[in-house]
């Protein structure tokens, strides 16, 4: 945005009718929250509702403990916040969590009971955290988290039971989930509706070496590798959601007879729930469809559309962005 343009957008702006900011300092838009808020009291959005934080200006968190005047307000997304950064600014962020209904982070900056939090986003956490997290905001109803996990913690058996949640997405970051775990964790959400998860860390399904070596040093039962990607394992699990996603990046590269297990009558009549292998990219991936179709494709002479459950689910409608090797004359 050109700064006329800026200007005369600020001119035409009624404070009392927003209800969302969004505030963005990158290379694109340098200093736009000064600019910004030199030509507006912060005070002036009596209706705000939702604020989000994509800056690292001292000024916007010091902005913070006066967002309590406004009645309506109720949404906050915070920005990566260094630990030092938090020493300086977290009493700020911490005045106005309470009354939060919605919080988007990077950490989890919470330091008592939230009873009004419903929903909750954490860009990273440590499932050593998640006990303490977790009884912290017992009526929560979504959750999107990020999780690093450690073989050596107990932490499914940990956490609390959530009787409120409906909606969860689960990234595992780091390190090894075990179908034992994860239904013990899917055990304490009796409510749940919705569920998704990806795991990122590629696995190694086939030697699993990474396993036997913790299984080693650790009291878990050692368990089949395949478990995890196994849809006769999973029906067991999730049969009472109403949706259910997935994108579990491999480490070795399969062919189709992987998504044999995702064939059953479960899986393709009564939940319609459709599962694809894409060995085309740098790691090997297991996914549901639509929900992990490939949106960007960079076509090739040896680009092979991905295996699918369902054969009349052509994934190639699911493309936004096609790139052409460029052709030489």
């Amino acid at each position: 945005m050109l700064k006329h343009q800026f200007d005369l957008m600020c001119r035409l702006i009624r404070p009392e009718q927003v209800i969302s900011i969004t505030i963005v300092d990158n290379d694109d838009t340098p200093d736009q929250s000064k600019l910004f808020f030199s030509k507006f009291d912060i005070r002036q959005f009596i209706n705000l509702r939702s604020y989000a934080i994509i800056s690292s200006d001292q000024s916007i968190f010091l902005q913070l403990d006066l967002l309590c005047q406004f009645n309506h307000f109720q949404a906050l997304t915070l920005p990566n916040i260094s630990q030092t950064y938090w020493c300086l600014f977290g009493s700020h962020v911490e005045t106005i969590i309470p009354r939060l209904r919605k919080l988007i982070t990077n950490q989890h900056p919470i330091t008592k009971p939230l009873n009004n939090l419903r929903y909750l986003t954490i860009t990273h956490c440590y499932c050593h955290n998640l006990e303490y997290l977790f009884r912290q905001m017992m009526m929560l109803r979504s959750l999107n988290i990020t999780v690093s996990l450690d073989m050596f913690t107990d932490w499914s058996k940990k956490i609390p039971v959530m009787n409120h949640l409906r909606r969860l997405t689960l990234g595992i970051q780091y390190g090894r989930l075990t179908m034992s775990r994860m239904n013990q964790f899917l055990s304490k959400m009796p409510r749940l509706l919705h569920f998704e998860l990806r795991i990122d860390d590629p696995m190694d399904v086939i030697g699993d070496e990474q396993w036997t070596r913790w299984s080693q040093h650790s009291n878990a039962d050692i368990e089949d590798a395949n478990d995890i990607i196994s849809g006769h394992q999973w029906k067991y699990l999730v049969p009472h959601l109403q949706t259910f996603d997935f994108r579990f990046c491999l480490l070795n590269r399969s062919d189709e007879k992987i998504l044999d297990s995702f064939r059953s009558t479960f899986w393709l009549e009564q939940k319609q729930w459709f599962v694809a292998y894409d060995d085309y990219q740098s790691s090997p991936c297991l996914f549901t469809v639509p929900r992990f179709a490939p949106k960007n494709i960079i076509y090739s002479s040896d680009y092979n559309t991905p295996w699918c459950t369902s054969s009349n689910l052509g994934l190639d409608q699911f493309v936004d962005v096609l790139t052409l090797p460029k052709f030489r004359p």
